[in-house]
């Protein structure tokens, strides 16, 4: 017997660059989720809720627009935005079929979001662990919600990728400022090596782009069956996280030896 599927596009309002970093579209999922769980919770209750059906935007997506970096920001605020509600399966719309919202092009060459794919995949286990920021945990003023444009979510580090050891943390970031953006972490993470793996757009197209770099070196197929090494820049322990505007990074915390992610 299937679980429970749900579909969740971005509609004809995704048109434009801008589009995907506006907040308050991103965080029409949550909205979107609560109100199948209770349906789910009504009428089935234990059943399991997939996401399906995704694409960043609606009708096959946009020329030009839905198969580039600025995608990115819907794709992985959604990976991010799914696990915290206890969404453990999220389907992508395509591959590489009709319309714009593929994950490969022409020559199947991997486009952004296969990119993003590939290091979540290989970095983020399915534990989500909470996260508290300093600074956003605000209270809106009476009659406003305060939507957050830098976007911080934390897992386990995946089991499967041997060059961690249990325990570690995964924390990715989506900053979706125009300006540059510190994070310094606390506690226990504060004095502990990071490997940072920042993403951004390649080339002069700027989140218009097809390409993406990791850590400055554009990322490319060695050949047809041959990922490149993703190779992580070592941050000293104490060292402030600097997000340039309008990117994405992933940074794992290394022998933190986490209670939570050990097991």
């Amino acid at each position: 017997m299937l679980d429970f599927v749900c579909s969740y596009f971005m509609d004809g309002r995704v048109s434009r660059v801008e589009d995907f970093l506006k907040t308050r579209l991103l965080d029409t999922l949550t909205e979107q989720i609560n109100k199948v769980t209770k349906v789910v919770n009504t009428h089935a209750p234990g059943k399991k809720v997939w996401l399906g059906g995704l694409g960043p935007a609606w009708a096959g997506g946009t020329s030009n627009l839905s198969d580039t970096y600025a995608a990115g920001f819907l794709w992985l605020n959604t990976l991010g935005m799914a696990a915290v509600q206890g969404i453990d399966v999220v389907l992508r719309h395509s591959f590489f079929d009709y319309g714009y919202t593929h994950l490969v092009d022409q020559n199947f060459s991997p486009l952004p979001d296969y990119w993003f794919s590939l290091i979540f995949k290989r970095l983020v286990g399915p534990r989500v662990l909470a996260v508290r920021v300093a600074g956003l945990q605000r209270k809106p003023r009476p009659g406003r919600v305060i939507r957050d444009k830098l976007r911080i979510y934390a897992h386990c580090t995946s089991f499967y990728n041997h060059n961690y050891v249990r325990g570690s943390i995964t924390i990715y970031i989506i900053n979706l400022h125009r300006s540059r953006k510190k994070i310094k972490l606390a506690g226990t993470l504060r004095n502990k090596t990071v490997h940072q793996y920042l993403l951004q757009p390649y080339g002069s197209d700027g989140l218009r782009a097809k390409h993406i770099q990791l850590n400055g070196e554009r990322l490319l197929m060695v050949d047809n069956e041959t990922f490149p090494e993703l190779k992580p820049r070592t941050l000293r322990a104490g060292r402030t996280i600097a997000m340039p505007p309008m990117t994405i990074g992933f940074y794992v915390i290394k022998n933190i030896n986490a209670y939570a992610c050990r097991r």
